[in-house]
């Protein structure tokens, strides 16, 4: 018997994190070496200026550079893709504007740097801290990059609410419109959770042109297209969903998090209206009936004392009357680690509510509760797939348009 192939390669499964990251990237076929023509294609780019209303008015731009533009990212991140502005409506509500570096602008359909970008389909950040970009550095890092001081062209999303904060359809502004910005204050996540700490539960009054008041109503904001997300168990994905969940800076990622994602589905839904036969979008599928009442069957005694479960509207139905009930006298038990206790007891010595509540309420304290947070997930794969390709047809948006 002749072999089915040949060894080109051995890579040890040593302990350094480089060498897990090597196996890794080998997988699942990361493509970790530049294109050297896709780079030099990028090189010749420049960042071009616009010196008068003209020259903006002829590029098809709308000029926002007067409006308040925060970006929120990580520490130290160079390739700054999106941004955010929030102004008051006359109605009391609000009008929330996603801005997205506009590739197009620079990107042609078919040349070398879109082919490049198709194959890899998206940037990579490996565990190395290494950064493997679906564009050259060049454009993402630097051209493209929407950095504090810089005029900027990018694809505006405009998100509208009511004076209560909840989304309605957008009737006071183009829903997507490609815009030149000016980012006004580069943030990072610690940053933005700090005032968000600060401000608690307080009452802040809208003010224009103070970064403060913009990133709370932001968060409120979030906070409540977040809690109607997961009513709904839409875009349901694992532990980070969990608003319990206990991780640094959580806050202001769930913030950028749940425009992320509404965004997408705008695009998404943009798109399709405008190309019902060419974008490759699938409908949003609730989980089968069927799995779910199986489900419940199986995890009724974590289902009954849970506080995460008992946000999914689709869910009350198995959650036991008495369990809902909170003047009833039927006992309501939890078991928890002595780890769990322990750090309940430090958390309540140094009055740190936050934790304290994180320590009780998240289902990864308590074995039960885990085991039914892994098999809630496992019925919603699907959910998984269908988002991805909201991204695939946001990144389309900006190289076709």
């Amino acid at each position: 018997m002749y072999p089915l192939g040949y060894v080109v390669r051995v890579v040890k499964a040593g302990e350094q994190l480089a060498d897990s990251q090597r196996v890794i990237n080998l997988l699942y076929q990361i493509p970790t070496r530049q294109n050297r023509e896709c780079v030099t294609a990028a090189d010749s780019l420049m960042n071009f200026p616009y010196d008068d209303a003209g020259d903006i008015a002829a590029a098809g731009l709308k000029d926002i550079r007067h409006q308040l533009t925060i970006t929120i990212d990580p520490s130290g991140c160079k390739d700054i893709d999106d941004a955010l502005t929030l102004s008051q409506l006359p109605t009391g509500g609000f009008l929330v504007g996603v801005h997205i570096a506009d590739v197009g602008k620079f990107v042609a359909k078919g040349d070398v740097i879109d082919s490049n970008a198709k194959r890899r389909m998206m940037s990579f950040y490996a565990a190395t801290r290494d950064v493997y970009n679906m564009l050259p550095a060049h454009l993402s890092e630097d051209v493209c990059s929407l950095m504090h001081g810089e005029d900027r062209c990018v694809v505006s999303v405009y998100l509208q609410t009511d004076n209560k904060m909840n989304m309605i359809d957008t009737e006071t502004h183009p829903l997507i419109c490609r815009s030149l910005i000016r980012n006004n204050r580069q943030m990072t996540y610690e940053e933005v959770q700090d005032i968000i700490n600060d401000s608690g539960n307080k009452r802040i009054p809208w003010m224009e042109d103070s970064v403060y008041v913009m990133v709370v109503h932001l968060h409120r904001i979030a906070q409540r297209l977040r809690l109607n997300r997961l009513r709904l168990a839409r875009h349901c994905f694992s532990e980070p969903d969990d608003p319990f969940c206990h991780v640094e800076c959580h806050d202001a990622h769930q913030l950028i998090e749940e425009f992320m994602i509404l965004t997408n589905f705008t695009v998404a839904g943009f798109l399709v209206e405008r190309f019902p036969e060419s974008v490759p979008v699938r409908r949003q599928k609730s989980p089968d009936d069927d799995e779910v009442k199986s489900w419940g069957t199986c995890h009724e005694a974590a289902v009954r004392v849970s506080l995460y479960f008992k946000q999914f509207d689709m869910l009350s139905g198995l959650i036991p009357r008495y369990a809902r009930d909170d003047y009833s006298d039927q006992p309501k038990k939890i078991s928890f680690l002595q780890s769990t206790i322990d750090k309940l007891k430090v958390a309540a010595e140094n009055e740190n509510l936050q934790k304290a509540v994180s320590l009780i309420a998240h289902e990864s304290r308590h074995p039960l509760h885990l085991l039914a947070m892994n098999s809630w997930f496992k019925i919603q794969v699907s959910r998984l797939f269908v988002l991805k390709l909201y991204a695939i047809a946001f990144i389309m948006i900006l190289l076709i348009c």
